[in-house]
Protein backbone atom coordinates (compact mmCIF):
# COMPACT_ATOMS: atom_id res chain seq x y z
CA UNK A 1 0.00 0.00 0.00
CA UNK A 2 1.32 3.70 -0.72
CA UNK A 3 2.53 4.55 2.72
CA UNK A 4 1.82 8.91 1.58
CA UNK A 5 -1.68 8.03 1.42
CA UNK A 6 -1.74 6.10 4.71
CA UNK A 7 0.12 8.61 7.12
CA UNK A 8 -2.91 10.27 8.41
CA UNK A 9 -3.69 7.00 10.28
CA UNK A 10 -0.62 7.30 12.63
CA UNK A 11 -2.60 9.85 14.52
CA UNK A 12 -5.34 8.22 16.97
CA UNK A 13 -7.91 11.05 16.94
CA UNK A 14 -8.17 10.83 12.95
CA UNK A 15 -7.52 6.99 13.11
CA UNK A 16 -10.73 6.05 15.58
CA UNK A 17 -13.10 8.72 13.34
CA UNK A 18 -12.25 7.42 10.46
CA UNK A 19 -12.41 3.33 11.49
CA UNK A 20 -16.19 4.25 13.18
CA UNK A 21 -16.93 6.29 9.96
CA UNK A 22 -16.02 3.19 7.39
CA UNK A 23 -18.40 1.14 9.52
CA UNK A 24 -21.03 3.98 9.46
CA UNK A 25 -20.84 4.34 5.43
CA UNK A 26 -20.88 0.54 5.04
CA UNK A 27 -24.57 1.04 6.82
CA UNK A 28 -25.36 3.84 4.78
CA UNK A 29 -24.66 2.17 1.30
CA UNK A 30 -26.57 -1.13 2.58
CA UNK A 31 -29.45 1.18 2.91
CA UNK A 32 -28.85 2.41 -0.16
CA UNK A 33 -28.59 -0.67 -2.12
CA UNK A 34 -31.37 -2.21 -0.58
CA UNK A 35 -34.11 0.29 -0.89
CA UNK A 36 -33.14 1.09 -4.73
CA UNK A 37 -33.23 -2.65 -5.55
CA UNK A 38 -36.62 -2.81 -4.12
CA UNK A 39 -38.00 0.15 -5.89
CA UNK A 40 -35.96 -0.50 -9.14
CA UNK A 41 -37.88 -4.09 -9.13
CA UNK A 42 -41.54 -2.85 -7.93
CA UNK A 43 -41.48 0.31 -10.43
CA UNK A 44 -38.91 -0.48 -13.15
CA UNK A 45 -38.81 3.46 -13.45
CA UNK A 46 -35.28 5.55 -13.54
CA UNK A 47 -37.05 8.48 -12.16
CA UNK A 48 -38.24 6.40 -8.81
CA UNK A 49 -34.71 4.91 -8.58
CA UNK A 50 -33.54 8.34 -8.64
CA UNK A 51 -35.97 9.89 -6.17
CA UNK A 52 -34.75 7.33 -3.49
CA UNK A 53 -30.51 7.83 -4.38
CA UNK A 54 -31.75 12.01 -4.68
CA UNK A 55 -33.49 11.76 -1.28
CA UNK A 56 -30.30 10.88 0.08
CA UNK A 57 -28.47 13.25 -0.91
CA UNK A 58 -30.21 16.15 -2.04
CA UNK A 59 -30.79 17.35 1.71
CA UNK A 60 -26.96 18.83 1.71
CA UNK A 61 -28.51 21.24 0.06
CA UNK A 62 -30.12 23.10 3.23
CA UNK A 63 -28.79 20.93 5.79
CA UNK A 64 -24.93 21.56 5.13
CA UNK A 65 -25.12 25.01 5.07
CA UNK A 66 -27.46 24.80 8.42
CA UNK A 67 -24.70 22.89 9.98
CA UNK A 68 -22.28 25.17 8.66
CA UNK A 69 -23.25 27.99 11.13
CA UNK A 70 -23.56 25.28 14.09
CA UNK A 71 -20.36 24.26 13.47
CA UNK A 72 -18.46 27.68 13.66
CA UNK A 73 -20.53 28.15 16.60
CA UNK A 74 -20.55 25.22 18.71
CA UNK A 75 -18.38 23.05 19.76
CA UNK A 76 -17.58 20.74 16.50
CA UNK A 77 -17.79 17.10 18.41
CA UNK A 78 -20.88 17.77 20.52
CA UNK A 79 -23.01 18.70 17.52
CA UNK A 80 -21.71 16.09 15.67
CA UNK A 81 -22.78 13.41 18.31
CA UNK A 82 -26.32 15.24 18.30
CA UNK A 83 -27.08 14.23 15.16
CA UNK A 84 -25.73 10.89 15.02
CA UNK A 85 -28.28 9.98 17.92
CA UNK A 86 -30.43 12.10 15.59
CA UNK A 87 -29.84 9.80 12.60
CA UNK A 88 -30.23 6.48 14.71
CA UNK A 89 -33.29 7.31 15.77
CA UNK A 90 -34.67 7.85 12.59
CA UNK A 91 -33.26 5.44 10.76
CA UNK A 92 -34.93 3.03 13.19
CA UNK A 93 -37.84 4.47 12.19
CA UNK A 94 -37.10 3.69 8.46
CA UNK A 95 -36.47 0.54 9.34
CA UNK A 96 -40.00 0.13 10.88
CA UNK A 97 -41.76 1.19 8.00
CA UNK A 98 -40.20 -1.05 5.74
CA UNK A 99 -41.17 -4.30 8.65
CA UNK A 100 -44.54 -2.54 8.31
CA UNK A 101 -44.42 -3.13 4.20
CA UNK A 102 -44.08 -0.09 3.04
CA UNK A 103 -43.16 -0.26 -0.24
CA UNK A 104 -43.89 2.91 -2.46
CA UNK A 105 -40.70 5.33 -3.52
CA UNK A 106 -42.69 8.35 -2.23
CA UNK A 107 -43.06 7.40 1.33
CA UNK A 108 -39.99 5.92 1.22
CA UNK A 109 -38.30 9.25 -0.19
CA UNK A 110 -39.45 11.19 2.49
CA UNK A 111 -38.54 9.37 5.35
CA UNK A 112 -35.33 9.15 3.88
CA UNK A 113 -35.06 12.60 3.13
CA UNK A 114 -35.62 13.04 7.24
CA UNK A 115 -32.85 11.03 8.20
CA UNK A 116 -30.29 12.33 5.68
CA UNK A 117 -31.01 15.72 6.69
CA UNK A 118 -30.10 14.85 9.93
CA UNK A 119 -27.13 13.93 8.48
CA UNK A 120 -26.80 17.03 6.45
CA UNK A 121 -26.06 19.06 9.64
CA UNK A 122 -23.91 16.96 11.28
CA UNK A 123 -21.25 16.34 8.12
CA UNK A 124 -19.70 19.80 8.42
CA UNK A 125 -18.78 20.01 11.75
CA UNK A 126 -16.46 16.69 11.42
CA UNK A 127 -14.92 18.26 8.16
CA UNK A 128 -14.45 21.52 9.88
CA UNK A 129 -12.21 19.15 12.73
CA UNK A 130 -10.04 17.41 10.23
CA UNK A 131 -7.66 20.12 9.51
CA UNK A 132 -6.86 19.78 13.58
CA UNK A 133 -6.27 16.15 13.42
CA UNK A 134 -3.92 15.82 11.07
CA UNK A 135 -1.06 18.12 9.42
CA UNK A 136 -1.97 20.63 6.55
CA UNK A 137 0.39 18.56 4.31
CA UNK A 138 -1.75 15.18 4.79
CA UNK A 139 -5.05 16.81 4.32
CA UNK A 140 -5.35 15.39 0.79
CA UNK A 141 -4.42 12.34 2.40
CA UNK A 142 -6.63 12.53 4.87
CA UNK A 143 -9.48 13.25 2.80
CA UNK A 144 -8.67 10.70 0.60
CA UNK A 145 -8.81 8.05 3.33
CA UNK A 146 -12.49 9.70 4.21
CA UNK A 147 -13.38 8.64 0.12
CA UNK A 148 -12.26 5.03 0.91
CA UNK A 149 -14.43 4.54 3.78
CA UNK A 150 -16.86 5.96 1.97
CA UNK A 151 -16.45 3.41 -1.24
CA UNK A 152 -15.20 0.48 0.99
CA UNK A 153 -18.82 0.53 2.38
CA UNK A 154 -19.52 1.11 -1.62
CA UNK A 155 -17.76 -2.04 -2.21
CA UNK A 156 -19.18 -4.25 0.97
CA UNK A 157 -22.86 -2.74 1.50
CA UNK A 158 -24.45 -3.86 -1.38
CA UNK A 159 -23.25 -7.41 -1.45
CA UNK A 160 -24.12 -7.54 2.53
CA UNK A 161 -28.00 -5.80 1.22
CA UNK A 162 -28.03 -8.71 -1.53
CA UNK A 163 -27.53 -11.48 1.38
CA UNK A 164 -30.31 -9.38 3.64
CA UNK A 165 -32.67 -8.43 1.45
CA UNK A 166 -34.05 -12.07 1.14
CA UNK A 167 -34.29 -12.53 5.14
CA UNK A 168 -36.13 -8.83 4.92
CA UNK A 169 -35.44 -5.62 3.74
CA UNK A 170 -35.93 -3.66 7.53
CA UNK A 171 -32.82 -6.11 8.74
CA UNK A 172 -30.63 -4.40 6.18
CA UNK A 173 -31.93 -0.71 7.13
CA UNK A 174 -31.69 -1.90 10.99
CA UNK A 175 -28.23 -3.01 10.48
CA UNK A 176 -27.42 1.32 8.94
CA UNK A 177 -29.36 2.81 12.44
CA UNK A 178 -26.57 0.25 14.02
CA UNK A 179 -23.54 1.78 12.12
CA UNK A 180 -24.65 4.92 13.39
CA UNK A 181 -24.14 3.99 17.04
CA UNK A 182 -20.93 2.74 16.81
CA UNK A 183 -20.03 6.35 14.98
CA UNK A 184 -21.50 8.11 18.15
CA UNK A 185 -19.50 5.84 20.69
CA UNK A 186 -16.19 6.54 18.83
CA UNK A 187 -16.56 10.25 18.41
CA UNK A 188 -17.69 10.42 22.56
CA UNK A 189 -14.64 8.47 23.39
CA UNK A 190 -12.25 11.23 21.64
CA UNK A 191 -12.66 12.93 25.21
CA UNK A 192 -11.85 16.01 23.33
CA UNK A 193 -13.76 19.92 22.30
CA UNK A 194 -13.32 20.97 19.16
CA UNK A 195 -14.59 24.62 20.01
CA UNK A 196 -15.05 27.20 17.07
CA UNK A 197 -12.43 30.15 16.75
CA UNK A 198 -13.16 32.84 19.58
CA UNK A 199 -15.15 35.90 17.95
CA UNK A 200 -17.80 38.66 17.85
CA UNK A 201 -20.85 36.82 16.50
CA UNK A 202 -23.71 38.05 14.36
CA UNK A 203 -26.87 36.70 13.53
CA UNK A 204 -26.99 33.32 11.59
CA UNK A 205 -28.13 34.38 8.53
CA UNK A 206 -25.40 36.99 8.58
CA UNK A 207 -23.06 34.00 8.68
CA UNK A 208 -23.95 31.94 6.44
CA UNK A 209 -24.05 34.62 3.56
CA UNK A 210 -20.39 35.06 4.79
CA UNK A 211 -19.35 31.74 4.27
CA UNK A 212 -21.01 31.93 0.54
CA UNK A 213 -18.25 34.94 0.36
CA UNK A 214 -15.49 34.00 1.96
CA UNK A 215 -16.31 31.39 -0.53
CA UNK A 216 -16.53 33.28 -3.35
CA UNK A 217 -13.70 35.62 -2.43
CA UNK A 218 -11.19 32.40 -2.19
CA UNK A 219 -9.78 31.28 -5.65
CA UNK A 220 -8.90 27.58 -5.06
CA UNK A 221 -12.86 26.96 -3.04
CA UNK A 222 -14.72 29.22 -5.52
CA UNK A 223 -13.19 26.68 -8.65
CA UNK A 224 -13.02 23.92 -6.64
CA UNK A 225 -16.85 24.11 -5.73
CA UNK A 226 -18.08 25.54 -9.21
CA UNK A 227 -16.21 22.58 -11.08
CA UNK A 228 -17.68 19.78 -8.56
CA UNK A 229 -21.23 21.58 -8.91
CA UNK A 230 -21.17 21.14 -12.66
CA UNK A 231 -19.92 17.26 -12.20
CA UNK A 232 -22.68 16.23 -9.37
CA UNK A 233 -25.01 17.81 -12.22
CA UNK A 234 -23.57 15.96 -15.12
CA UNK A 235 -20.95 12.89 -14.48
CA UNK A 236 -22.26 12.03 -10.77
CA UNK A 237 -25.86 11.03 -11.19
CA UNK A 238 -24.49 7.56 -12.45
CA UNK A 239 -23.86 6.48 -9.22
CA UNK A 240 -27.80 7.19 -8.30
CA UNK A 241 -28.95 5.59 -11.68
CA UNK A 242 -27.02 2.28 -10.84
CA UNK A 243 -30.27 -0.07 -10.05
CA UNK A 244 -31.87 1.23 -13.17
CA UNK A 245 -28.17 0.30 -15.16
CA UNK A 246 -28.59 -2.96 -13.19
CA UNK A 247 -32.35 -3.56 -13.92
CA UNK A 248 -31.68 -2.96 -18.09
CA UNK A 249 -28.49 -5.82 -17.85
CA UNK A 250 -30.93 -7.93 -16.32
CA UNK A 251 -32.92 -7.84 -18.73
CA UNK A 252 -30.57 -8.86 -21.23
CA UNK A 253 -31.23 -12.42 -19.29
CA UNK A 254 -34.97 -12.52 -18.09
CA UNK A 255 -38.16 -10.66 -19.52
CA UNK A 256 -39.54 -10.21 -15.38
CA UNK A 257 -36.70 -9.44 -13.38
CA UNK A 258 -36.92 -9.86 -9.55
CA UNK A 259 -35.50 -7.85 -6.80
CA UNK A 260 -33.21 -10.78 -5.48
CA UNK A 261 -31.79 -10.39 -9.24
CA UNK A 262 -31.20 -6.41 -9.36
CA UNK A 263 -29.86 -6.84 -6.11
CA UNK A 264 -27.61 -8.91 -7.44
CA UNK A 265 -26.19 -6.96 -10.33
CA UNK A 266 -26.78 -3.72 -7.75
CA UNK A 267 -24.18 -5.23 -5.75
CA UNK A 268 -21.44 -6.26 -8.65
CA UNK A 269 -21.25 -2.37 -9.91
CA UNK A 270 -21.36 -0.96 -6.66
CA UNK A 271 -18.42 -3.25 -5.35
CA UNK A 272 -16.73 -2.72 -8.60
CA UNK A 273 -17.18 0.94 -8.56
CA UNK A 274 -15.89 1.16 -4.59
CA UNK A 275 -12.51 -1.08 -5.75
CA UNK A 276 -12.24 1.43 -8.25
CA UNK A 277 -12.80 4.13 -5.89
CA UNK A 278 -10.72 2.36 -3.10
CA UNK A 279 -7.81 2.30 -5.03
CA UNK A 280 -8.26 5.46 -6.82
CA UNK A 281 -8.06 6.90 -3.07
CA UNK A 282 -4.83 4.96 -1.91
CA UNK A 283 -2.61 6.04 -4.86
CA UNK A 284 -3.74 9.40 -4.78
CA UNK A 285 -1.41 10.99 -2.34
CA UNK A 286 1.61 8.89 -3.99
CA UNK A 287 0.41 10.09 -7.08
CA UNK A 288 0.63 13.56 -6.51
CA UNK A 289 4.60 13.51 -5.20
CA UNK A 290 5.19 13.02 -8.83
CA UNK A 291 2.69 14.67 -10.99
CA UNK A 292 1.10 17.99 -10.98
CA UNK A 293 -2.54 18.12 -9.53
CA UNK A 294 -3.88 19.54 -12.56
CA UNK A 295 -2.77 17.03 -14.77
CA UNK A 296 -4.53 14.22 -12.59
CA UNK A 297 -7.48 15.77 -12.53
CA UNK A 298 -7.79 16.37 -15.92
CA UNK A 299 -7.15 12.65 -16.72
CA UNK A 300 -9.92 11.99 -14.29
CA UNK A 301 -12.71 14.14 -16.01
CA UNK A 302 -11.33 12.71 -19.24
CA UNK A 303 -11.40 9.12 -18.27
CA UNK A 304 -15.45 9.78 -16.97
CA UNK A 305 -16.35 11.51 -20.08
CA UNK A 306 -15.67 8.31 -21.84
CA UNK A 307 -17.16 5.77 -19.49
CA UNK A 308 -20.23 7.23 -18.44
CA UNK A 309 -20.77 7.75 -21.90
CA UNK A 310 -20.50 4.10 -23.08
CA UNK A 311 -21.00 2.11 -19.51
CA UNK A 312 -25.00 1.26 -20.82
CA UNK A 313 -24.94 0.23 -23.62
CA UNK A 314 -21.82 -2.97 -23.18
CA UNK A 315 -22.53 -6.30 -23.63
CA UNK A 316 -21.82 -7.87 -20.74
CA UNK A 317 -22.33 -7.28 -17.18
CA UNK A 318 -18.55 -8.00 -16.24
CA UNK A 319 -17.84 -5.29 -18.95
CA UNK A 320 -19.96 -2.58 -17.30
CA UNK A 321 -18.36 -3.57 -13.86
CA UNK A 322 -14.98 -2.84 -15.34
CA UNK A 323 -16.53 0.48 -17.07
CA UNK A 324 -17.73 1.19 -12.73
CA UNK A 325 -14.10 0.28 -11.98
CA UNK A 326 -12.75 2.91 -13.65
CA UNK A 327 -15.54 5.38 -12.87
CA UNK A 328 -15.10 5.33 -9.18
CA UNK A 329 -11.57 5.96 -9.30
CA UNK A 330 -11.80 8.76 -11.57
CA UNK A 331 -14.77 10.18 -9.05
CA UNK A 332 -12.37 9.10 -6.06
CA UNK A 333 -9.21 11.16 -7.92
CA UNK A 334 -11.36 14.29 -8.64
CA UNK A 335 -13.20 14.41 -5.24
CA UNK A 336 -10.22 14.16 -2.97
CA UNK A 337 -8.23 16.58 -4.76
CA UNK A 338 -11.08 19.36 -5.04
CA UNK A 339 -11.82 18.59 -1.43
CA UNK A 340 -8.19 18.91 -0.48
CA UNK A 341 -7.96 22.56 -2.03
CA UNK A 342 -10.94 23.55 -0.31
CA UNK A 343 -9.49 22.26 3.03
CA UNK A 344 -6.24 23.62 1.82
CA UNK A 345 -7.84 27.08 1.51
CA UNK A 346 -10.66 27.93 3.98
CA UNK A 347 -9.76 30.18 6.27
CA UNK A 348 -9.95 28.81 9.61
CA UNK A 349 -12.92 30.91 11.61
CA UNK A 350 -15.16 30.44 8.32
CA UNK A 351 -14.07 27.05 7.64
CA UNK A 352 -17.46 25.09 8.71
CA UNK A 353 -19.47 27.49 6.42
CA UNK A 354 -17.33 27.14 3.63
CA UNK A 355 -17.71 23.21 3.75
CA UNK A 356 -21.04 23.19 4.12
CA UNK A 357 -21.45 25.42 1.36
CA UNK A 358 -19.06 22.63 -0.25
CA UNK A 359 -20.97 19.90 0.53
CA UNK A 360 -24.67 21.71 0.36
CA UNK A 361 -24.13 23.06 -3.35
CA UNK A 362 -22.62 19.15 -3.96
CA UNK A 363 -25.33 17.66 -2.45
CA UNK A 364 -27.80 19.94 -3.93
CA UNK A 365 -26.69 19.46 -7.85
CA UNK A 366 -26.41 15.49 -6.76
CA UNK A 367 -29.95 15.66 -6.20
CA UNK A 368 -31.06 17.57 -8.95
CA UNK A 369 -29.05 15.89 -11.26
CA UNK A 370 -30.63 12.54 -10.37
CA UNK A 371 -33.82 13.49 -10.69
CA UNK A 372 -33.78 15.57 -13.97
CA UNK A 373 -31.50 12.78 -15.60
CA UNK A 374 -33.91 9.83 -14.15
CA UNK A 375 -37.03 11.69 -15.68
CA UNK A 376 -35.17 12.33 -19.19
CA UNK A 377 -34.28 8.29 -18.47
CA UNK A 378 -37.70 7.30 -18.49
CA UNK A 379 -38.39 9.34 -21.69
CA UNK A 380 -35.30 8.80 -23.98
CA UNK A 381 -33.98 5.77 -22.13
CA UNK A 382 -30.66 5.27 -20.50
CA UNK A 383 -28.22 4.89 -23.48
CA UNK A 384 -29.30 8.44 -24.87
CA UNK A 385 -29.18 9.77 -21.78
CA UNK A 386 -25.38 8.78 -20.63
CA UNK A 387 -24.36 9.85 -23.83
CA UNK A 388 -25.26 13.33 -23.68
CA UNK A 389 -23.86 13.15 -19.84
CA UNK A 390 -20.81 12.25 -21.46
CA UNK A 391 -20.64 15.06 -23.48
CA UNK A 392 -21.22 17.30 -20.73
CA UNK A 393 -18.81 16.30 -18.51
CA UNK A 394 -16.11 16.44 -22.00
CA UNK A 395 -17.03 20.07 -21.79
CA UNK A 396 -15.60 20.26 -17.93
CA UNK A 397 -12.27 19.08 -19.39
CA UNK A 398 -12.19 21.68 -21.93
CA UNK A 399 -13.35 24.67 -19.56
CA UNK A 400 -10.99 23.54 -17.01
CA UNK A 401 -7.90 23.85 -19.85
CA UNK A 402 -8.65 27.20 -21.25
CA UNK A 403 -9.78 28.55 -18.12
CA UNK A 404 -6.85 31.40 -16.87
CA UNK A 405 -4.95 30.52 -14.06
CA UNK A 406 -6.55 27.50 -13.42
CA UNK A 407 -3.78 25.19 -13.23
CA UNK A 408 -1.56 27.36 -11.32
CA UNK A 409 -4.50 27.72 -8.50
CA UNK A 410 -4.84 24.03 -8.89
CA UNK A 411 -0.82 22.98 -8.15
CA UNK A 412 -0.64 25.75 -5.75
CA UNK A 413 0.57 25.00 -1.69
CA UNK A 414 -2.27 27.80 -1.17
CA UNK A 415 -4.10 30.53 -2.43
CA UNK A 416 -5.15 33.32 0.34
CA UNK A 417 -8.70 35.08 -0.76
CA UNK A 418 -8.56 37.56 -2.95
CA UNK A 419 -9.72 40.07 -0.04
CA UNK A 420 -9.48 39.93 4.05
CA UNK A 421 -11.54 38.66 5.68
CA UNK A 422 -12.70 38.93 9.38
CA UNK A 423 -11.41 36.78 12.09
CA UNK A 424 -15.41 36.37 12.97
CA UNK A 425 -18.40 36.78 10.67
Amino acid sequence: MPIAGLRPLRHRAFAVCWTAGAASDLGTWVQLATIGSLVAASSGSAVEVGLIAAATFAPQGLGSPVGGVLADRFDRRRLFLVTLAAQAVLTSGLALALFAGVRGAVPLALLVLVQSGAGAVGGPALQAVLPDLVPRRELTAAVSLQILGWNAGRVLGPLVAALLVPIGAGWAVLANAVSFVVLWVAVALLRRRFPPPDGVRSSAGRELIEGARVLGRTPGCRLAVATLLFVNLTYVPFMGLAPATARLLVEQDASTPDDQAIASVVGRLFAAQGIGAVLGSLVLATVLTRVRRSTVITVALGVAAALVAVHAQLPAVWLTMAAFALMGAASATMFASFSGIVQRDAPVAQRGRVLSWQQGTGGLAYGVGLFVQGALADVVGLVPLFVGAGVLTAAVVVACRVAPQWASIVDAETVAPAHPVPARA
